[in-house]
């Protein structure tokens, strides 16, 4: 594609002669190791580094034009006779650009966005269509997952150059269904922008990921650019009713004119009614335009009867009759770490339960406990936190930890480059009954066996991941598979 092209309808553009330079781009990137012949590179500042440091790089890589967001290495590039072009946001632009190279997108997007239940909700969103038999797929922490086409992501919301690669990929695939996941990080990086969304969902929103906000109003103005910012001018925003912050979103979005659909108790679209436990599943009663609806989902938590209506509503306005998503929801697959009850061998002695859940936040391990805890003698918990990341979270999380559990087992999580120990302190800080043990794998053996008969075992944090981070190194090591291992040579 002509640069002229790649270019089209950004005021950037005018500062540029076509008739002496419009080379024919084959692709672009902001990581100069992903630059190659005939490419764009997009330097830009990051968290940790900044892009404008390997220009040099990216040229000898291929890198035929450049894009910066520091007026002052113009001197120094027109010096150099390298083609360029100043952008006062080097994310936002890349982004543009992309949308504008990767014009194909699948026929109905939408996406989710909240601190938790993102990935519950694409999840049981791509299984509804999954049994309807419409091809689908979701992208997001567990990856980019369809029926016959899987690949592991590194970020829950990818950079904008891989996400547009892997719309345009299920474009010429005929998957036209899509639900995305939609990180804080990722909306205030400018990853989504340009996607035609036709559909934005909000879940909830809590404490998470300040060490990169600051503070929750710069947080919660993150997840809100979805609406403001992405969704289509006649696209749908699908709130949850029953959050304390409804109300501002509703306004928000009234004022940008954008249409609203709610679900929950408070709802006046699709409205909840009542829901009650059935063993390892859920009856949901709901009221959608006057009339009464009930379906049962494979689930246990009053957060996955949330989660279980956002994805009811995402599929529903892709032209889904709401009788054949209700039909279709019922025989959803179990989701990976999402409270996931793990099968215990019957030559078992004692009667336990084991569950691998994700909740690394204060309000979803709040709510993973709490459910546990309704049809449990005893309730155990392995938890530990990452590094790097939030430090305000650990003692709040020790606190709930300790209010709700019956047995604490402290451990490592991903400490990444800060020290284990301190983590498990500031935890455990708050957490006085608490057990600390190192090792992760050794505290699920010493909580699998200390449990008692008819004990509810809770091993959070980590859920799906199939890895460890300490320092520089990544290990494999996986919960799930720690537990399966034990329980085999009891």
């Amino acid at each position: 594609m002509l640069l002229s092209n790649v270019l089209i309808n950004l005021e950037e553009k005018k500062k540029l002669n076509f008739k002496k330079f419009n080379p024919d781009i084959k692709g672009m990137h902001c990581d100069s190791r992903k630059i190659s012949k005939n490419f764009i590179f997009v330097a830009a500042k990051g968290e940790n580094n900044d892009g404008h440091k390997y220009i040099g790089d990216a040229i000898k890589k291929g890198a035929i034009f450049i894009v910066i967001e520091k007026k002052e290495l113009e001197k120094n590039l027109k010096e150099k006779k390298i083609n360029f072009i100043y952008t006062k946001n080097s994310k936002f632009f890349l982004s543009r650009i992309v949308a504008n190279f990767y014009v194909n997108q699948p026929n109905y997007i939408s996406a989710v966005t909240g601190t938790n239940g993102k990935t519950s909700v694409a999840f049981i969103a791509n299984e509804i269509w999954k049994n309807c038999n419409i091809k689908s797929a979701f992208i997001g922490t567990l990856g980019l997952i369809s029926e016959k086409y899987k690949k592991k992501l590194e970020l829950t919301t990818e950079n904008s150059v891989e996400i547009y690669k892997i719309l345009s990929i299920l474009y010429k695939k005929k998957i036209n269904n899509i639900c995305c996941e939609a990180s804080s990080h990722g909306l205030d990086q400018y990853r989504l922008d340009g996607i035609k969304l036709d559909v934005a969902a909000f879940t909830n929103i809590s404490q998470d990921h300040f060490d990169y906000h600051g503070n929750f109003k710069n947080y919660f103005n993150s997840k809100m650019r979805l609406f403001l910012k992405i969704l289509k001018k006649n696209g749908i925003a699908i709130i949850n009713s029953d959050l304390p912050e409804t109300k501002k979103i509703l306004n928000l979005c009234k004022k940008s004119r954008i249409k609203t659909f709610t679900y929950g108790y408070n709802s006046t679209d699709l409205k909840l009614i009542t829901y009650y436990e059935q063993n390892n599943s859920q009856k949901i009663i709901i009221n959608y335009k006057n009339k009464i609806f009930s379906y049962t989902i494979p689930m246990i938590g009053n957060f996955q009867v949330y989660n279980s209506l956002c994805a009811i509503c995402l599929v529903y306005f892709s032209g889904i009759p709401i009788v054949k998503c209700l039909k279709a929801i019922q025989n959803i697959s179990q989701i990976p770490g999402r409270l996931e009850n793990i099968r215990i061998p019957k030559k078992m002695k004692k009667k336990i339960s084991i569950f691998i859940d994700y909740a690394h936040t204060p309000d979803a391990l709040k709510k993973s406990l709490q459910t546990l805890k309704k049809n449990s003698f005893k309730l155990s918990i392995v938890f530990g936190c990452g590094g790097d990341r939030d430090k305000k979270k650990r003692p709040l999380m020790g606190k709930i930890a300790n209010s709700l559990a019956d047995k604490i087992y402290i451990t490592d999580d991903n400490p990444r480059y800060e020290s284990a120990k301190k983590i498990r302190k500031e935890i455990i800080s708050h957490c006085p009954k608490a057990i600390e043990i190192k090792s992760r794998y050794l505290a699920i053996k010493t909580a699998i066996n200390n449990c008692e008969e008819g004990e509810n075992l809770l091993i959070a944090g980590k859920g799906h991941e199939d890895y460890q981070i300490i320092g520089k190194k990544i290990y494999k090591f996986s919960d799930k598979d720690t537990v399966l291992k034990l329980l085999k040579n009891i």
